[in-house]
Formats: C-alpha cells, sequence, structure tokens
C-alpha cells in the first residue's frame, strides 16, 4: 500500500518486531504504534518517509511500555523535515538528545520521558519554530483535503494521561522527565514564548531556574520537582497569568516565594516540599523565621518587630506634637508682644479665679463637716 498516508493501528495485542518493510509506505504522514507490545529496535524507516508528521510509539510490550532500545537517530532532522509530533515515551533509549532534533522546525510534541537519555538539554531547542507557533489544532490534511480519520494522541498533563482527537486544542509541549540528563535548564528555553507544557522532572538538573522564564506567558504547566535545582524561584513567574499546574518539590530552592496573580491561588503546599530553605505562604515558615539565627524565634520575633515599629510611629507622633505646639504658642508670644501681654493677664485672671473658686469650695466644706459634728 504505497499511497497509504495514514495508519493507526495503536490500542491492541499487537507483539513482535516492526517490520523493516514498513518504509515501503513512503507517502506515509501519520503512525500510530502505541499501546500494543512491541519490542526489539526502532528500525529506520524514516531514511525514505520523509512525509512523516507524526509518530507515537509509546506504551507498548508486557511491562506496560516499550522495549524499543538504542540511541536516537541523528539522521531524524534531515529524513523528516515535516515531523510535528515524536512522542517516544517509555522505552529505553539512551545517550543524548542529539542535537539534530533542533533541526525539525515544524516540531511541537516532544515527549521523550521514561528513557535513560544523559547528557544536558539541547540549548537550540529554543530556536524550534513550532514551541513558538500558538496552540493548534490536532487535525491533519492530505494532498486534496482535511482527513477523514479519526487521529489522537495520549499526552501527560498535570501528572495523568490526557488524549487529544481531531480538532481538539493541543498545546505545544517539551517532555523529558524521568531520565538522566544533567547541568542546567537552558535559558534559551524561555523564548518559547507559546509553549504550553514543560515538564523536566526527576532528572539531575542543578543551577538556577532562568531569571527569564517569566517570559512563557502561555505555560499552564510546569513540573521541575525532583532535580537538584537551587537559588530562589524568579520573580518574574508571577506574570506567568496562566499557569494553573506548579510543581517545584525536592530542590535546593530558597528564599521567598513570590505573591501575586497565579501564586496566590497555589495553595498546596506539597509543591514546594523538599526544598527546606524556602518560606513565605502557603508554607507554615515565615521569610523573617528563616533567616540565619532565627530559627527558633519564629512568629514572636515577627510580632516583636511588629511592635516595635508601633511604638517608635507612636512617640515620633508625640515629639512631633509636642513640638510644634510647643513653638505655636512660645513662637508666637515672644514675637508678639501685645499677644504677650493678653496671654499673661489671662494667666493671671484664670489664676485668681482658680484661688477664689478653691477658697469658696473649702469654705463650704469646712462648714458643713463643722454642723455634722454638733
Amino acid at each position: 500500500m504505497s499511497h497509504l498516508t495514514f495508519l493507526d493501528i495503536s490500542n491492541n495485542h499487537i507483539y513482535g518486531s516492526i517490520p523493516l518493510s514498513i518504509n515501503r509506505i513512503q507517502n506515509l504522514s501519520y503512525l500510530a504504534l502505541s499501546n500494543n507490545y512491541l519490542t526489539g529496535t526502532i528500525p529506520m524507516f524514516w531514511m525514505v518517509m520523509g512525509r512523516l508528521r507524526s509518530i507515537d510509539l509509546s506504551n507498548n510490550s508486557f511491562s506496560g511500555n516499550n522495549r524499543l532500545i538504542g540511541y536516537m537517530p541523528k539522521e531524524i532532522t534531515k529524513n523528516l523535515p515535516l515531523l510535528e509530533y515524536l512522542l517516544l515515551r517509555g522505552n529505553t533509549l539512551a545517550g543524548s538528545i542529539p542535537e539534530e532534533v533542533c533541526g525539525l522546525h515544524s516540531l511541537n510534541l516532544l515527549d521523550l520521558a521514561e528513557n535513560n537519555l544523559s547528557g544536558s538539554i539541547p540549548t537550540c531547542l529554543g530556536d524550534v519554530h513550532g514551541f513558538k507557533l500558538p496552540q493548534t489544532y490536532f487535525i491533519y490534511e492530505t494532498e486534496s483535503r482535511l482527513s477523514s480519520y479519526t487521529t489522537h494522541v495520549e499526552l501527560m498533563v498535570k501528572g495523568k494521561i490526557t488524549e487529544y482527537e481531531n480538532g481538539m486544542f493541543v498545546h505545544s509541549t517539551i517532555d523529558l522527565s524521568n531520565n538522566d540528563p544533567c547541568g542546567r535548564i537552558p535559558e534559551k528555553l524561555t523564548e518559547l514564548i507559546h509553549l504550553g507544557i514543560l515538564n523536566l522532572s526527576w532528572n539531575r538538573l542543578t543551577g538556577n531556574i532562568p531569571s527569564t522564564i517569566g517570559s512563557l506567558k502561555d505555560l499552564e504547566s510546569l513540573d521541575l520537582s525532583h532535580n537538584h535545582l537551587s537559588g530562589p524561584i524568579p520573580a518574574s513567574m508571577a506574570s506567568m497569568t496562566f499557569l494553573s499546574n506548579l510543581n517545584l518539590s525536592y530542590n535546593n530552592l530558597s528564599g521567598q516565594i513570590p505573591f501575586g496573580n497565579q501564586f496566590d491561588t497555589f495553595n498546596d503546599p506539597s509543591i514546594y516540599e523538599g526544598n527546606p530553605k524556602l518560606c513565605g505562604k502557603p508554607l507554615p515558615t515565615n521569610c523573617s523565621s528563616a533567616l540565619p539565627g532565627n530559627e527558633e524565634k519564629g512568629g514572636k520575633h515577627e510580632d516583636g518587630a511588629d511592635e516595635k515599629i508601633e511604638r517608635l510611629w507612636l512617640y515620633g507622633s508625640i515629639a512631633f506634637g509636642y513640638i510644634t505646639g510647643f513653638w505655636l504658642v512660645c513662637g508666637s508670644l515672644m514675637l508678639k508682644r501685645s499677644w504677650r501681654h493678653a496671654y499673661f493677664n489671662f494667666a493671671f485672671d484664670m489664676r485668681d479665679k482658680l484661688l477664689v473658686l478653691i477658697a469658696v469650695n473649702l469654705a463650704r466644706v469646712k462648714r458643713k463637716f463643722g454642723l455634722e459634728r454638733n
């Protein structure tokens, strides 16, 4: 069937290896063999199948995933220039991610999770044009019309498998979780402004989270858990207003958790657990008590600091009022002679009236006391 363009035999009980003769279907654009019992190595069918746009070989074999072994071929760019979806989750692929993958300019779904890939994450992934496009429909076209077949793809989204079919929005995705890459997160990845899902969890990544990660304005799911990342959570992440799923647990992050926008909705402390140097809501650790030497003072230290500030404001207000009132009165008396005379005359009159009032009341008390005794 050399003119076949769409082949989906997923979700069956097919076992054995992928036959080498599959490369005779040179017009094939969509190949789905997922959820079977396939074993063996990945044949080099893409050497002559240059029209492939989607390959899904995930979830095969009796153990629950594939047993496809070997390295990712570097020839993938040259022979699959139209590839949009590359899904190789759950295999035993080893070695590093070849930089040639970055030559797949239409790529917008890359799922290499649950393999044995090592080395560093290619910086050039930040140049893949497909990841810079807004979310696209998962639908295929033949040369003359829209395909009438039901296409589907399964992705791990927010910790669970989600199936996408024709007409459904698919967010551009990079999932490299459960592998063995090391080194830093390439800052170049933050240029993928329309990336929807980024999962780099369960690896050996080190260094800081890129400070420019806030540029990923369309990101909805970010999982960096179970790595060796250090430093603060970048404040720019507060500007990621579409972020609805976040997991930064079990790293070496420190400092205050950002607040505002989406971070005010992340009330589950488990997404930050395993980072003993983090502080701020929703964690029980106050950032003031997290300072060196203040671990045992906790909330009492924060309350004491607030009381000191309030006391300083009170004393300052009293001093300011006293000084202002003193000079308003005394200054005017020193400058105006007539005011000074009038003030002292008033004071003397009030003194005389007060003395008279005291003497009269005292006489009344004595008189009343004398009558009671008699």
